[in-house]
């Protein structure tokens, strides 16, 4: 087949006009193609108020005696080629299993696989183990995702933290409570990325996900799709235990996706001989802004049709500190969104942010974030120590306004200010907070100042990074760094500080543990995470089939 990159089109303008432009570059008429399907499709906002849709399409052409190569070849262009269609194959279990029909195997307890949390990389590991007829195990520490609906809004609306059911723990993971964005780096020829997106899709979610360079679900869209592929997987002969912690006792054939936050596991598979890695991570704060101040930043003066048609707008920014080589940058930026209490600890405190799938807040929010070495807090000698520091500035942001997330203005921050009431009332104060979970007025600054004899004294040019990293972004987006811009503490889960070594075959160095996705160091979001626990269940059929 043919791909084409770089096929714009006004904003307006209907998709059926792919094909004449399509044509045109190929040098063929309309008529001769026979075949066209969108793979992608991109803003192209750099020559503003001229905004154009880019579109990397898959078409099929009746080229005479040529083939494809020859033909690509000789257009010359560097944004045609030839690519054949992304198709995932799912691994099949043999008929035979260690001597005994794998009906009959399966059927022996001992014998099934087990998976360790339900988050997006533990529910498509047992989605593709179920497939192939395994019959997984699952346990999950936390509630179904019903059930947990109910108690991440009693932390929220009421400051009741549920240890085991929270925005961290519970059926689909944290990401279920952190917008559903589905952004991948990750290469993948082996379509696994658009076998998770068509499930999504399947289930109930916006098809625009299959094309979008930024595709979205939403919060409140999720819950129907997490509950979907468990009763895929229970239809398909799997167990799903939920409130039931694993404890690990020298069990084979586990597949283990605990996630960033389960802190008493990774300590108990330490103890347990485990062998792991500490590993750079970063930390920071949420910041709000008008959604309609991004949309001008990012779109310029557009009418309401025009905006509609694009959707909100969302930015992705970094820095790099002249002083001391520190990255800052925005992470989990969520466009019409929410901050959210995302704690899952008594006594510590942590915040997200989401959107649900109209992002139709006034505010628009992102993680800005600065990276932490692991030589910040001396991960060299103790690999858990990223951990720990993540529990000392949770449990500062939690003492700052007795567990209400503490927010700030950036003019505050940056003088070393609190932030009250009176000041919030201020004209001058446009930006008010859009919050999921109690809040209280407070200064952030203390968070990452340490003594001179603490071990993480090293952060303590944190505050200044950060305004460095804030400044640097005003250059990029007109009004970043306003005085009344909102910061709301802390974002300290970006990602795992911890990884867990695994071989060729993804295993540890225990035999038959398998580690995967964010709580293993493998992976940082739904999509990565998602596919991580899909190589995973394919290394442990493979494993199964060498029985």
């Amino acid at each position: 087949m043919i791909k084409i990159n770089q096929v714009k089109l006004p904003v307006m303008a209907s998709v059926r006009e792919l094909k004449p432009i399509c044509a045109k570059m190929l040098k063929l008429s309309p008529d001769k193609i026979e075949s066209l399907e969108i793979l992608r499709r991109s803003i192209d906002a750099r020559k503003k108020p001229d905004i154009y849709f880019s579109y990397t399409v898959l078409l099929q052409a009746d080229l005479g005696k040529k083939t494809e190569e020859a033909y690509v070849a000789g257009l010359r262009n560097r944004d045609i080629s030839c690519q054949e269609r992304e198709v995932y194959h799912q691994p099949e279990l043999k008929d035979t299993i260690a001597g005994m029909p794998k009906e009959e195997f399966v059927n022996v307890r001992e014998n099934r696989p087990i998976v360790v949390g339900f988050g997006p990389a533990g529910m498509f590991a047992a989605l593709i183990l179920a497939r192939s007829g395994l019959r997984p195990i699952v346990y999950e520490r936390g509630q179904n995702v019903e059930q947990r609906m109910k108690d991440v809004e009693d932390l929220w609306n009421k400051g009741e933290l549920h240890k085991e059911s929270n925005p961290q723990f519970g059926e689909g993971g944290a990401g279920t409570f952190s917008d559903g964005k589905l952004n991948t780096l990750t290469k993948d020829k082996d379509g696994r990325n658009r076998y998770i997106l068509n499930k999504f899709v399947a289930l109930g979610a916006d098809p625009a996900i299959l094309i979008d360079a930024k595709p979205h679900v939403g919060t409140d869209c999720l819950v129907s799709i997490v509950k979907g592929i468990r009763q895929e997987i229970e239809a398909l002969g799997g167990e799903i235990h939920f409130n039931t912690q694993f404890h690990y006792e020298g069990q084979k054939n586990v597949i283990l996706a605990i996630g960033h936050s389960s802190r008493d596991t990774y300590q108990e598979l330490f103890d347990a001989g485990v062998h792991m890695e500490a590993k750079d991570f970063a930390m920071g704060f949420r910041v709000q802004h008008p959604q309609e101040m991004i949309n001008k930043d990012l779109y310029g003066e557009v009418s309401e049709e025009v905006l509609q048609r694009l959707g909100q707008g969302a930015y992705k920014i970094t820095h790099t500190c002249k002083a001391n080589g520190r990255g800052v940058y925005s992470f989990c930026m969520c466009p019409g969104g929410y901050v959210v209490n995302s704690s899952s600890e008594e006594g510590h405190l942590c915040v997200n942010g989401m959107s649900y799938h109209a992002r139709d807040s006034r505010n628009a929010n992102a993680a800005i974030i600065v990276s932490i070495r692991k030589t910040d807090y001396h991960g060299e000698e103790n690999p858990l120590g990223g951990i720990a520091l993540q529990r000392e500035v949770e449990r500062r942001a939690y003492c700052l306004q007795n567990g209400k997330i503490p927010v700030q203005t950036y003019h505050d921050f940056v003088n070393n200010e609190a932030t009250t009431e009176e000041k919030m009332k201020q004209k001058t104060q446009e930006i008010q907070p859009v919050i999921r979970g109690q809040y209280a007025y407070s200064t952030l600054n203390s968070i990452f100042q340490f003594e001179e004899n603490s071990p993480y004294a090293a952060l303590n040019d944190f505050n200044e990074s950060f305004v460095e990293g804030m400044e640097s972004f005003e250059h990029k987006l007109h009004g970043f760094s306003r005085p009344d811009t909102l910061l709301c503490g802390v974002e300290a889960r970006t990602s795992s500080p911890v990884r867990i070594p695994r071989n060729e075959n993804f295993m540890s160095n225990l035999e038959g543990l398998y580690p995967c996705g964010e709580g293993a160091g493998y992976a940082g979001g739904i999509m990565s995470a998602a596919m991580d626990g899909m190589k995973t269940a394919e290394a442990l059929v493979k494993h199964y089939n060498s029985l």
